[in-house]
């Protein structure tokens, strides 16, 4: 789980929720594999009870995330009451659950699951014609569902990540898939090695999917500043200038939990085949940022306990803006 940021000397954000994650990954495997999906998820309530009781600023933080989803019109209708303790609790039950769904995912457990699709027509065209393609999703829902349609389409995954901890959870995703067609591209600050890497996956039809809604360390001095649910954030425009220099199709996706093992998977194209002019590089690469933006606001306010950033996201409760 992500941690706030707590002033200059404070590691970042970032790390903190690689080591969480990796720790939470193998313990649920732990748990999946030596007593079922039952108990994994009855331990999980637990374990998430736990994080709730002892992490004060992320209980803030979503309150005041879940605060803004309920002062848009639309927010009302799913938040009918002023958010409090209990409303914090389902948000992070909510993350308790997704990871349990992404462990049986892994464990090719994908006939046990529902999936009711909207709009990935256009995806499975692009795959249909051998066009690689850059996925754009965000931490909410369960991004790893996503991994399913490419296996259908019989196309690869390349998951583009800032991480000191690629191999790691590479290795563990392995150990849980052996056959599954996902690669963990890694991103270090000062290195376009990454960059050269997409290309390869794109020229061979595969796609490169990456997450949009924080700012890692390498994405300094390339943000766009977008209005989220009534405040003022930024936003990484890495995916954007990415399809711009090489041309290809960028693709909003999510897979949101319905309930037990059953998702909605939604698509929106954003661009087709992108190309960036240099002279108006600028003013295009803030719009599809915006447009971005746009949609993911869209579902948060649909499904508010699924957004998973439980640190102080407008820098608004005193812990200064996210590292």
């Amino acid at each position: 789980m992500s941690a706030s940021s707590r002033g200059g000397s404070s590691p970042r954000w970032t790390q903190i929720a690689e080591r969480g994650s990796l720790w939470g990954l193998r313990f649920s495997v732990w748990c999946y594999r030596v007593l079922g999906r039952r108990v994994a998820t009855l331990l999980a309530h637990v374990i998430v009870t736990y994080f709730f009781l002892t992490d004060g600023r992320g209980r803030r933080s979503s309150a005041a995330y879940l605060r803004r989803v309920r002062a848009t019109p639309e927010g009302r209708a799913h938040l009918r009451s002023r958010p409090g303790l209990w409303e914090c609790f389902l948000h992070y039950r909510e993350f308790a659950l997704v990871i349990v769904d992404r462990v049986g995912l892994w464990f090719g457990g994908g006939g046990d699951f529902e999936f009711e699709s909207h709009g990935v027509e256009y995806f499975d065209r692009l795959t249909e014609e051998g066009r690689g393609s850059i996925v754009v999703g965000a931490h909410m829902g369960n991004f790893d569902a996503l991994r399913l349609l490419a296996v259908r389409a019989r196309t690869v995954v390349n998951v583009l990540m800032f991480t000191d901890h690629a191999q790691h959870i590479n290795r563990i995703l392995r150990e849980l898939s052996p056959h599954a067609e996902a690669r963990v591209i890694r991103v270090a600050p000062d290195s376009v090695r990454a960059v050269f890497e997409v290309r390869r996956c794109l020229e061979r039809g595969e796609v490169v999917a990456m997450l949009g809604d924080r700012v890692e360390p390498t994405d300094r001095g390339r943000t766009g500043r977008v209005t989220l649910l009534g405040g003022e954030v930024e936003l990484p425009q890495a995916p954007f200038l990415l399809a711009g220099l090489l041309g290809c199709p960028v693709v909003f996706m999510l897979a949101l939990r319905e309930g037990a093992g059953r998702y909605r998977v939604y698509c929106h194209p954003i661009a087709d085949r992108l190309r960036l002019r240099p002279r108006e590089r600028g003013a295009e690469t803030a719009k599809l940022v915006s447009a971005y933006a746009e949609l993911l606001e869209r579902y948060c306010v649909r499904s508010p306990y699924q957004w998973f950033n439980f640190f102080d996201y407008w820098g608004e409760l005193g812990g200064g803006r996210p590292r």
